[in-house]
């Protein structure tokens, strides 16, 4: 008679359980950073250990960044950066193999620089690869059981599990940023768009709703930009309009927001600034305008207007910004060269 197929027993099918739980709240996740808390949450319920980390390859330098740490020392091993091939996790990041080492100081690939940083003890480790492909981006390392028993050719092929869960998605939550990113950058200069400005807009708009504060804008206008075009061609009006993007970018703050507003026209969104600070950030950036502009073939110069509010009202703040930037654009003589030829405009009708 032919054997009948294996049952599956009671301890099979809760494991099997947990592990479809696990997978299934870490692939859900949308962000990488969700991603990670819930790895790491998942890791501590699951194992015990002292502490755990989340690693990622940095390719262009050769190291591995401790992204999350969880445990003892993990405010001291936070952004911390090990050489590939340095210590265990260096050792399973550059070879993409998993390690479990269960007495350190004999084990020829464990390094104690970083215990002797953090005075933390290391008596097991256990590592694994994160893959995308066949290229690792990233290792998940466990140290120290808190119940002091080694980790276990068993625990190895859980945290491989949820290592294969997290880099899945993580890869996903990365293309969905990057698909973020890419519809809210306007293709040309890498400035926000108009999506998303209206993006920052609304972050800036509820922070200002619960905290106050003052916001200001910053419009950039490039002068005579159809000349530049009609002149010497649109390649050389694409060149001006990324050297103005690029030149307003290198002035900003970290937390400004820079969004290209029209065809010709560039903005600077500038949190918790007030009108003093809004116009000694906008002479900053009119001095490297200038240099930047004059340095340029073809040369070009650029208009600035400045406004800041306290309103939540971001159409107002802008509106007060392009007044003041055609008020600068036109100058007194031309301003009123401009309501002269206005009123005899309309004694003639």
């Amino acid at each position: 008679m032919p054997e009948k197929d294996h049952e599956p027993d009671m301890d099979d099918l809760i494991r099997l359980s947990v592990f479809s739980a696990i997978g299934t709240s870490i692939v859900a996740e949308r962000s990488i950073r969700g991603v990670l808390d819930r790895v790491m949450e998942h890791i501590g319920s699951f194992f015990g250990p002292s502490n755990w980390s989340f690693l990622l390859v940095d390719s262009s330098e050769g190291e591995l960044v401790f992204a999350r740490v969880v445990g003892r020392a993990a405010e001291a091993l936070t952004g911390q950066r090990i050489a590939l091939g340095e210590g265990v996790a260096g050792w399973v990041a550059q070879r993409g193999s998993s390690a479990i080492v269960e007495n350190p100081a004999e084990d020829s690939r464990w390094s104690n620089r970083l215990d002797l940083l953090t005075g933390f003890k290391t008596e097991s480790i256990i590592a694994v690869p994160l893959r995308s492909g066949d290229k690792v981006f990233g290792v998940i390392e466990l140290l120290n059981r808190l119940n002091g028993e080694p980790f276990s050719a068993y625990d190895m092929r859980v945290l491989s599990t949820i290592a294969d869960f997290a880099a899945i998605a993580v890869e996903k939550s990365y293309y969905l940023a990057e698909a973020r990113r890419v519809s809210e950058r306007d293709p040309l200069t890498s400035a926000l768009n108009r999506r998303g400005l209206d993006r920052a807009v609304d972050r800036e708009t509820a922070r200002r709703v619960r905290y106050g504060g003052e916001l200001s804008v910053i419009i950039a206008d490039i002068d005579r930009f159809k000349a530049i075009n009609d002149g010497f061609g649109h390649a050389a009006g694409d060149e001006v309009l990324k050297t103005v993007a690029q030149t307003l970018a290198l002035t900003m703050r970290d937390a400004d927001s820079l969004a290209r507003y029209g065809g010709d026209e560039f903005l600077v969104l500038m949190p918790a600034t007030g009108s003093e600070d809004a116009e000694i950030a906008r002479i900053r950036f009119e001095e490297a305008l200038v240099k930047a502009g004059s340095a340029h073939d073809p040369p070009f110069s650029v208009s600035l207007g400045a406004h800041s509010s306290g309103e939540a009202d971001f159409d107002e703040l802008f509106r007060e910004s392009d007044k003041d930037l055609y008020r600068r654009k036109v100058g007194p003589l031309t301003m009123g060269e401009n309501l002269l030829a206005a009123l005899d405009f309309e004694g003639r009708q």
